[in-house]
C-alpha cells in the first residue's frame, strides 16, 4: 500500500514538474526577448489605419510589430532545428527565415504593387550576396 501511494505521489510531482517546465518554456517563448515590448505595435498600427491617424504612422507602428515576431520565427526554427539532422534544420531555417519577407510580398501582391515585389527580392538577393557569401 505505501508503494502504490509513492508512486502515486511521485507521478503526480512528475506532472507538476512537466506542467511547470511547460509553463517556463511558454513564458520564456513569450517574455524571453526585449523586442516583444513591440507587440502590442500591432494591434496599435491596425488602430491607427482604421481610425485614419495616417499612413505614415499605421506602417512604422506595423514595421515595429514585425520586428519581434520575425525575431520569434528565427527562435522556433533554431529550436526546432536543435531536434532534427544538420540537412532538416538548415532547410528550415532557410525556408522560414525568409517568412516575414513571404508575408510582405504576398500582401503587396494582392494590392496589385509588383514593382515592390520585384524590388524587395532584389534587395533581398544583394544583402545576400553581401552579408552571407561576404562579397
Amino acid at each position: 500500500v505505501v508503494a502504490a501511494a509513492t508512486s502515486i505521489g511521485s507521478s503526480s510531482s512528475s506532472m507538476r514538474r512537466r506542467t511547470k517546465s511547460a509553463a517556463y518554456a511558454a513564458l520564456h517563448v513569450l517574455l524571453g526577448s526585449r523586442l516583444n515590448l513591440l507587440l502590442p505595435c500591432g494591434p496599435a498600427a491596425l488602430l491607427a489605419a482604421r481610425l485614419g491617424i495616417g499612413d505614415e504612422i499605421s506602417f512604422l507602428l506595423a514595421l515595429a510589430a514585425l520586428c519581434p515576431l520575425a525575431e520569434r520565427i528565427g527562435y522556433a526554427t533554431e529550436q526546432a532545428a536543435l531536434h532534427t539532422s544538420s540537412q532538416a534544420g538548415a532547410l528550415l531555417n532557410a525556408t522560414f527565415g525568409n517568412a516575414t519577407e513571404l508575408i510582405v510580398s504576398l500582401c503587396a501582391i494582392r494590392e496589385g504593387l509588383l514593382r515592390v515585389v520585384q524590388l524587395s527580392l532584389l534587395g533581398s538577393v544583394l544583402s545576400n550576396l553581401l552579408l552571407v557569401l561576404g562579397c
